[in-house]
């Protein structure tokens, strides 16, 4: 009897593919586009809702004039200097202006409009960079070289670089409730040597020039170093006093009680000088309206025209953008310690 030796071959049944990831990216897809398109129709009804009568343009920059109050052919400009004073700008997929940046766009245009008698610096700010709050110092200087007169009107804050902004105007302002002052400088770094030497971390640094890891954080200061430093603090310190001395009309000396760091409510800084008046924006309007010999004015506030790509490319990049707090270009870049106008703790 013969036995017939069947062989066992593999059988491959193909798996029918699902559709159903395509469809779940295409809705996503579609969800994104269409919110992006809701979202610059809104931007773009809102600027052409917002603006007055055409445009001013610095550069390449336009801005649409918003009403505040007033009347008249004149105008009166409000230039809000809101948050850290910098240059720095955030990061997303494209850099976005610094607040300085938008600060100083305003004064330009301010000065390049004939019709603008005055302008109303609105302050908010506890400070930041000694760069970008002198040249902002520096700015208003020339807007008053123009023949424009500033007033300086204080809000909830405006401490150290906020104050520094603050001191050329013609007239400053503060609300009861107002702290500021902070005329000081500050640079700041911390050490960690002691607990990397408890976790078995090691340092390893190359260099070329003895101070060339000054303020690093994982060593102390050398006596050396230290003085090196407080001698560059001194120097800003000194700018600050003589900025404060020149815009208040102040002696060197005069200043010595107010100034070192010490903050002020708005009724305690007009005790002590550094403001003029006590009042709300009501206050700052009238104030600008008197010093530009003026009855009447058009109070404005500038509001930046973005064309239709820069309206795009600003919604791709918020729905592109990482999360709030994960900045991954932060946690690798070197943190340099800054002299700062700042007050901080």
């Amino acid at each position: 009897m013969q036995q017939h030796t069947q062989l066992n071959h593999p059988v491959y049944i193909q798996k029918k593919k699902s559709v159903w990831p395509w469809i779940i990216a295409g809705l996503l897809i579609v969800m994104l586009a269409g919110g992006l398109l809701i979202s610059l129709v809104a931007n773009i009804v809102l600027i052409k809702g917002s603006a007055r009568k055409g445009a001013v343009r610095v550069g390449r920059d336009r801005f649409s004039e918003v009403l505040v109050e007033g009347e008249g052919d004149n105008k009166i400009v409000i230039i809000p200097i809101r948050g850290l004073i910098s240059f720095t700008g955030s990061e997303s997929i494209w850099k976005r202006e610094s607040m300085a940046d938008l600060v100083l766009e305003r004064l330009r245009a301010a000065e390049d409009d004939p019709a603008v008698k005055a302008v109303i610096l609105k302050i908010d700010s506890p400070g930041g960079g000694i760069t970008a709050s002198d040249v902002i110092y520096h700015r208003v200087k020339e807007l008053q070289a123009a023949g424009k007169k500033v007033v300086a009107a204080l809000g909830d804050l405006a401490a150290s670089g906020g104050y520094y902004v603050a001191c050329p105007a013609d007239c400053i302002v503060a609300y009861p409730t107002t702290i500021t002052g902070s005329i000081g400088v500050i640079i700041q770094s911390f050490n960690l040597e002691g607990l990397m030497g408890k976790i078995g971390i090691k340092d390893v640094t190359v260099k070329q020039g003895k101070e060339k890891d000054l303020l690093s954080p994982f060593r102390s200061l050398t006596p050396e170093e230290r003085k090196m430093l407080q001698g560059v603090v001194d120097e800003m310190y000194e700018r600050f006093l003589l900025v404060v001395a020149e815009g208040r009309q102040m002696d060197r000396e005069e200043l010595e009680d107010i100034a070192g760091g010490r903050i002020f409510t708005g009724t305690q800084a007009l005790a002590n000088g550094l403001v003029d008046t006590i009042g709300y924006q009501d206050a700052a309007v009238d104030k600008a309206l008197e010093l530009a010999g003026l009855e009447e004015a058009r109070v404005i506030e500038y509001r930046k025209v973005y064309s239709l790509f820069d309206l795009f490319r600003s919604q791709l990049s918020r729905g592109l953008s990482l999360p709030t707090g994960l900045d991954f270009q932060q946690l690798f870049e070197p943190q340099t310690p800054r002299l700062l106008y700042l007050w901080t703790i």
